[in-house]
């Protein structure tokens, strides 16, 4: 089956129903006024007799409809009309023009608003010389002045019948939002460096794409701003903004806005409205960036990782380093000497720092390597062997670590019954601020917990303990636990058991 293009597939998504929903953006447009350079550009003209005659002088009496009179008299219900009509997803809310009309021998001077449904709404009054006719409503499809034969039979000559429009003005409200789909080498699988491409496909069925606007990490970086038919605010075509947009963005991924790991792209598509209310459909995407990995000269085919001792998954301590070891083979299988490999580490929480690369070993003759993982908190492990500037190849690990809290008890000295043991409570970063920790003693044979709070932006927290009920020599145990809540990057975990000697 052929790959469809972003274009087949927006408009098959559009047909679908799938476009998001909107809030519909007003705007204001206008037809054959002389004054703002609009002429009549969505107005067609059709006649179901060849008596009813056009002409269309924007800088004159405007959009008329005339009938030549002939040996024949005219059949009852032809007619001859300018219409303009309204773009899908759009609806007409408000229609004015300045209209002059004349009857005559039953040729009838109409103006009417086409509904949704089917149903028409003549307005009134809309004989006699220039001047200003209006409807308010919703739901409109179209706008329409005609010449009609009105008798139920034929109509007679009508020299003199006539109807003419100009400075026609519309409110529209647009129902519809953009649809957006996106493509290029920025969004291959994959970690992305150097310089990439970002192309955007966005069509709007309603009053057309405005803008187009690049995000990355919440921070704008590149805004298309599309060509409209427009006069000041106003708009000169009932779809101003063009119905389809395929704009292509250089994007240098060794900006500063990028950061090395995942970064968050969000593409904005408008549409157009003269105030902030216009239909808006983003599209969000995670891309990976790399600049920091060698490239490898020596290059393979196969890359195998895992922790040592394990699989893709491990478990350590806040204050333990791991390793990981895994493998670089060719297209044969065979060990593969000198190929360079990078491991890179990332905090497993979404306000962390970036992706920092820790180890970039080579394989030796069997075709394997070997790198330390320093001691931290729970991470993603990335290998990568990167065999051109568009060409990795990777693997992920799942690095969990246990919260290993210090625990300092105060003072050193023996105390006695009454007095009061101080903790001084440290639990590793990052994220270590507002974190509830506690303190529990040993007794009976089970921890019980004597003592909590929250630290402080350095991860720290203090707390006491008076003792009261000894009434002989005893050794206390104490230990420091820090449990699971959400951004920090641990498992729960415990501190290595202090003890106190109080003397009853």
């Amino acid at each position: 089956m052929k790959r469809l293009t972003l274009a087949a597939a927006l408009a098959l998504a559009l047909l679908a129903g799938t476009t998001p929903s909107a809030n519909g953006g007003v705007y204001k447009a206008i037809q054959c006024h002389e004054r703002v350079g609009a002429g009549h550009p969505d107005a067609s003209f059709a006649a179901s007799s060849q008596r009813y005659r056009s002409s269309a002088s924007c800088a004159g009496r405007g959009l008329g409809v005339t009938h030549e009179p002939g040996s024949s008299r005219t059949g009852s219900g032809r007619y001859g009309a300018w219409t303009i009509t309204a773009p899908d997803g759009t609806e007409i809310i408000r229609a004015a023009a300045q209209v002059t009309a004349s009857r005559e021998n039953l040729h009838v001077p109409q103006v009417h608003v086409g509904l949704d449904g089917g149903a028409r709404n003549a307005l009134a009054r809309v004989e006699g010389e220039l001047h200003k006719i209006d409807w308010t409503g919703s739901g409109g499809r179209y706008f329409s002045g005609r010449l009609a034969c009105s008798s139920g039979k034929d109509c007679g000559e009508g020299r003199n019948a006539h109807i003419y429009m100009r400075r026609i003005a519309f409110t529209l409200r647009d129902e519809t939002a953009p649809a957006v789909q996106l493509g290029g080498t920025l969004l291959e699988p994959g970690s992305r460096r150097g310089d990439q491409v970002l192309d955007v496909n966005a069509i709007d069925t309603g009053s057309g794409v405005r803008s187009i606007t690049v995000e990355l990490n919440e921070k704008p970086i590149q805004a298309r701003v599309l060509e409209c038919h427009l006069a000041n605010r106003v708009a000169l075509r009932l779809r101003p903004c063009p119905g389809n947009a395929t704009p292509r963005f250089e994007i240098d991924t060794k900006a500063a806005a990028f950061r090395q790991g995942p970064n968050q792209l969000r593409v904005c598509a408008s549409d157009y409205a003269p105030q902030a209310t216009a239909n808006r459909t983003c599209e969000t995407r995670t891309v990976r960036v790399d600049n920091k990995c060698p490239l490898s000269e020596a290059t393979g085919s196969v890359l195998r990782a895992r922790f040592r001792g394990a699989g893709t998954e491990v478990t350590s301590r806040s204050d333990a380093a791991t390793h990981v070891t895994g493998e670089v083979v060719d297209e044969g299988g065979n060990p593969l000497r000198g190929a360079r490999v990078c491991v890179a580490t990332r905090v497993s929480s979404s306000d962390g720092p970036p992706e920092r690369v820790v180890a970039t070993p080579t394989t030796g003759s069997d075709g394997r390597f070997e790198a330390r993982i320093p001691a931290g908190p729970s991470r993603e492990v990335r290998i990568a062997h990167w065999r051109g500037d568009h060409d990795v190849v990777e693997r992920f690990l799942e690095l969990r670590s246990k919260a290993v809290p210090r625990l300092d008890l105060t003072p050193k000295r023996g105390l006695s019954n009454g007095d009061s043991v101080r903790f001084d409570v440290a639990i590793p970063g990052p994220s270590q601020a507002n974190r509830e920790v506690a303190v529990e003693a040993k007794g009976k044979g089970r921890w019980i917990r004597i003592a909590s709070g929250r630290t402080n932006r350095s991860g720290r927290w203090n707390g006491s303990y008076r003792f009261r009920n000894t009434t002989d020599t005893r050794r206390y145990a104490f230990r420091a636990v820090v449990g699971r809540e959400e951004g920090y990057p641990y498992l729960p975990g415990q501190s290595k058991t202090r003890h106190a000697k109080v003397t009853g």
